[in-house]
């Protein structure tokens, strides 16, 4: 059995829940792409194939319990990334290819929140250049 079939198994044990073929498909894709993905990349790697239907509510549950988490950015296309607990990571965007990245250094946080307020995420991207599009030249 694959490495991430097996660290997939073991997310949604976790939880408590059934590890059903399609929740096992889309994490361990998530699992091994180490980097966000949008439900059509994930849909392209997972074979055999997963309908989209099955697929979106896979992804809801994997959030609702914790498991993944959703980044929304600029382009609209929403990505789902393994989860730390709690969801407080930086994420990078390159602005020439797209992909976005879990960065692990700590966001900057309030030193404080007013009374009554309580932090459960922290979303912040910095945008810029990849390092594969660093080194390579633009075409015009």
């Amino acid at each position: 059995m694959s490495t991430h079939i097996t660290q997939a198994r073991k997310l949604i044990e976790a939880v408590q829940a059934k590890a059903t073929l399609a929740r096992l498909s889309v994490l361990s894709v998530l699992i091994e792409a180490n980097r966000p993905l949008s439900h059509q990349e994930v849909l392209q790697l997972i074979t055999p194939p997963l309908d989209r239907v099955t697929a979106y509510r896979v992804f809801d549950w994997l959030e609702m319990v914790g498991i993944v988490h959703r980044i929304n950015t600029d382009d609209r296309v929403t990505r789902f990334s393994i989860s730390r607990v709690p969801h407080c990571h930086v994420h990078f965007q390159c602005e020439q290819c797209g992909r976005i990245f879990c960065l692990d250094q700590d966001p900057v946080l309030p030193s404080a929140l007013p009374d009554g307020f309580v932090m459960r995420t922290v979303e912040m991207t910095v945008k810029g250049m990849c390092a594969d599009c660093t080194h390579t030249p633009l075409v015009a």
